[in-house]
């Protein structure tokens, strides 16, 4: 395959190539659009919001961009940086009160503690080997390094083992353990961790999140209880369909019902309810003029609807 092979731009060259795409700088001047890439954010990432607006389709001004203004790139990119962040935070909540309660599920069952673990890590079969090589990648890890030496060689126990297991791991450990126990709950919880891995995984990568807003990129059916929940706050079952189908945006919305499932400290659920106010009620809404139509204006409106039922403070 024929490698493909862009020129290099500098900053002022990168500004002259959106210009070249119909991208206007009206709003922002040419000079702060350099200095604003030069010293804030990178070309590659910045450019990638362009894909939620059209191009003209023919004429002289074939492939570019409809009422795009640097201004609303920027924007985007400011408000999707601070969205993955928050994303992320959530996340880290969600792991922290699944494995509270997975440990308090096992406290409460006959289990000691040892046994289930041996018995999951013999249910691997094919991934036994992968499973093996996490541990002796992690030994000399200043934070997780002296448990597993601790434990390697005799046999984890619960509590140890959440903690030198990946996200991805502690997940299917967590379904094994609500098999094993016979929680329905804790396999739903899973389910719903399970779908929202791609998205924690995004955000620790600081990967575009908002730059593909679309309809119809998701090929999985959205959890029915997260679809009653927003049924009940009064969107339309076509407004639903239709966000829910976005990849990026089913997941953030079962990320966000998650977190107000499994997440029981008040104090907790209150400070991640005043950030999501302040960036999704607020922050997105600072500069709603730019985005007077479009899957821009109408995600941030669907995300309002959800947080302010979800998250009211």
């Amino acid at each position: 395959m024929e490698r493909l092979c862009r020129p290099k731009l500098d900053a002022a060259g990168q500004v002259e190539h959106l210009r070249s795409k119909g991208v206007k700088f009206d709003k922002i001047s040419e000079e702060d659009a350099i200095k604003y890439l030069s010293q804030h954010n990178n070309y590659f990432k910045l450019r990638a919001y362009r894909k939620n607006y059209h191009q003209h389709p023919d004429g002289k001004l074939a492939g570019e961009y409809i009422n795009l203004d640097f201004a609303y790139l920027q924007d985007i990119a400011i408000i999707d940086m601070q969205f993955r962040y928050l994303m992320l935070q959530m996340a880290l909540d969600i792991e922290h009160f699944a494995k509270v309660k997975l440990l308090n599920a096992l406290v409460s069952s006959d289990e000691d503690g040892y046994s289930i673990v041996s018995e999951f890590i013999a249910s691997l079969g094919e991934h036994l080997d992968a499973f093996n090589r996490e541990p002796e990648r992690n030994e000399k890890n200043p934070y997780c390094g002296d448990i597993i030496k601790k434990y390697q060689p005799t046999g984890f126990p619960a509590w140890a083992f959440l903690e030198v297991i990946t996200f991805g791991r502690f997940t299917s450990f967590y379904k094994f353990c609500g098999k094993k126990l016979d929680n329905e709950e804790m396999i739903d919880d899973f389910h719903l961790m399970h779908f929202v891995k791609d998205l924690r995984n995004a955000a620790a990568h600081s990967n575009c999140i908002l730059n593909v807003l679309n309809p119809n990129s998701s090929d999985r059916r959205t959890n029915f209880k997260i679809m009653e929940g927003l049924s009940k706050m009064g969107i339309s079952e076509t407004t639903r369909e239709k966000r829910m189908s976005n990849i990026r945006i089913q997941q953030a919305v079962t990320l966000l019902y998650t977190h107000k499932r499994l997440v029981t400290s008040a104090g907790v659920h209150t400070a991640q309810a005043k950030a999501l106010q302040a960036l999704v009620c607020e922050r997105m809404r600072r500069n709603i003029d730019y985005y007077p139509d479009g899957h821009i204006r109408t995600t941030f409106d669907f995300l309002q609807k959800v947080v302010d039922n979800w998250f009211d403070i």
